[in-house]
């Protein structure tokens, strides 16, 4: 169903056309400025789409071919990637489309893109990504609480079975609102959710701070048997390091989202949403990138998996052998002494 209306002085504000696609309201606004933003994003869209896509897939495939990664940590990290190639493979292609279907003024395919993307799916994936990145910092701090009885306690099994508790959680949410739930309502409830896995984040990581800083300054003492506490540090870096790009990312978007809420959509105002929105996508292409940077043992499984060969440099870095070809202090890692030796880390390393 579409409604047009201008104000009273169209020489100054666009003309607006009201769309109403079931449940969801959207305003089309005919104006340069949004024709040359829906550029920008499409072309944005389309390449960020395609590296997400790509990049996921190869840390999905890398850990599930890898048996000395199948960790509680590493399920979880799988678990966001997943939510990461949802949204490169299908949102951000839908959302490339419903924004070249607003263009052509094709109502049915819009709502039907925007049914599947910023009316649903985006929101189940975006709200799947904050409560996991949650979930992994509770996961380290219990990793470096429980000692020896953590492997009892957190199992792979018992992860999944939280994380798919995550996808119900978020996916009831987004139904409510075909059944008739308020915007107003369930944006006020997704704000919250998001503060509250921000608070817990924080008190984790509170926690994991000051209990690593205890146990380098009294290692033999407190540190558990056969605990690596740097390796253990890195990886909580790790994810604090995904936590904070995924708050720089959401962080825009979640603000213009109660702005709108509360002043309704102008011109400038929806132009700003619209970039953030690309913003939040754009997190899954680099997540990773920080999988693969930051962990060395992906890093060697994924450069197993595309088949390329691999040394170890002066730094302990695990690079492409061409970058040091000419090294002489290069040493070549063959793949499969380097993963036999992954499987004597504990779990509480990784």
């Amino acid at each position: 169903m579409e409604n047009t209306s201008s104000t009273s002085d169209p020489s100054v504000e666009p003309l607006i056309t009201k769309i109403n696609c079931f449940h969801l309201e959207e305003e089309w606004i005919a104006a340069k400025e949004i024709f040359l933003t829906y550029l920008i994003l499409i072309v944005l869209n389309s390449l960020t789409a395609l590296t997400a896509t790509i990049g996921n897939t190869l840390i999905l495939l890398a850990v599930s071919r890898t048996p000395t990664l199948r960790t509680p940590s590493n399920t979880l990290l799988c678990c966001l990637a997943f939510a990461d190639l949802l949204v490169g493979f299908v949102v951000q292609p839908t959302y490339t489309l419903q924004m070249v279907f607003e263009i052509q003024r094709n109502t049915p395919a819009f709502c039907f893109a925007k049914i599947m993307t910023t009316g649903s799916l985006s929101w189940i994936c975006a709200g799947v990504s904050f409560l996991v990145i949650s979930a992994i910092s509770v996961e380290r701090l219990l990793a470096i609480k429980l000692h020896l009885r953590y492997k009892a306690l957190i199992t792979i099994r018992r992860v999944l079975t939280v994380v798919v508790g995550f996808w119900i959680l978020c996916t009831a949410l987004t139904t409510a609102r075909f059944l008739g739930a308020s915007y107003q309502s369930l944006v006020i409830i997704i704000v919250a959710m998001d503060v509250v896995c921000i608070v817990i984040t924080v008190y984790a990581y509170l926690n994991i701070y000051l209990r690593v800083r205890e146990l380098q300054h009294n290692q033999k003492q407190l540190a558990p048997p056969r605990m690596n506490i740097s390796s253990f540090k890195r990886s909580a870096v790790t994810v604090l390091y995904i936590m904070a790009l995924f708050l720089v990312c959401y962080i825009p978007f979640l603000s213009l989202l109660v702005v709108r809420m509360r002043q309704g959509g102008t011109l400038q105002l929806n132009i700003i949403y619209n970039f953030t929105t690309a913003i939040v996508y754009v997190n899954s292409s680099l997540n990773p990138f920080i999988y693969c940077f930051r962990n060395k043992e992906i890093r060697i499984a994924v450069f197993k998996l595309l088949g390329r060969k691999y040394t170890i440099d002066m730094n302990g870095d695990v690079v492409p052998v061409k970058k040091l070809k000419n090294a002489a202090s290069a040493t070549l890692i063959q793949p499969l002494a380097t993963l036999q030796g992954l499987a004597e880390v504990p779990e509480t390393q990784v």
